[in-house]
């Protein structure tokens, strides 16, 4: 199965919600009513990897564009590979504005699987296998990414997330 990262938007009003009944916070992220909507993201495995290509880290960085590991707070119970966490909606605005910045030229010159393997990066091997088609791959989901933030910056959304 592996670990797969997901991410849903989130008005302040769900977000005290989920606070108050963290249970159902697995539910809420992966609801198949927030499926097609926009308002949630699946990066499935690919998630790690965006995120080296994002900010040249296997770790959470303090870039605005660590938006998929980064020191956010943790919300209810450990889902497998720890709990949800919460982005709020300044630091999805700031991930917004630094994504809308880098092109997709910048991000292909920015790709390297080598580097990623050497920084066990989840399913780096995978991607240097690949090769080039593994770029597209990351590319796509990337532009997902940007369509997701900027409906989340538009509305001044919070956005929870977890890896199960």
């Amino acid at each position: 199965m592996g670990m797969v990262w997901v991410s849903r938007l989130a008005s302040d009003f769900e977000v005290a919600r989920l606070r108050r009944n963290p249970d159902t916070i697995f539910d809420f992220v992966n609801s198949a009513e927030a499926y097609g909507t926009g308002d949630q993201i699946d990066l499935e495995k690919h998630w790690h990897a965006i995120h080296f290509l994002l900010t040249g880290s296997a770790g959470s960085t303090e870039s605005p564009l660590s938006m998929i590991l980064g020191n956010f707070e943790e919300l209810g119970p450990d889902f497998g590979y720890g709990p949800a966490w919460l982005a709020p909606r300044d630091l999805l605005r700031g991930f917004h504005a630094a994504l809308s910045s880098v092109s997709q030229e910048d991000l292909a010159a920015r790709y390297d699987p080598d580097a990623m393997v050497r920084a066990q990066v989840y399913i780096a091997h995978s991607l240097a296998d690949e090769g080039v088609e593994g770029l597209q791959f990351l590319l796509e989901d990337i532009e997902r990414l940007r369509a997701f933030a900027t409906k989340g910056a538009a509305g001044s959304m919070n956005a929870v997330g977890l890896i199960t």
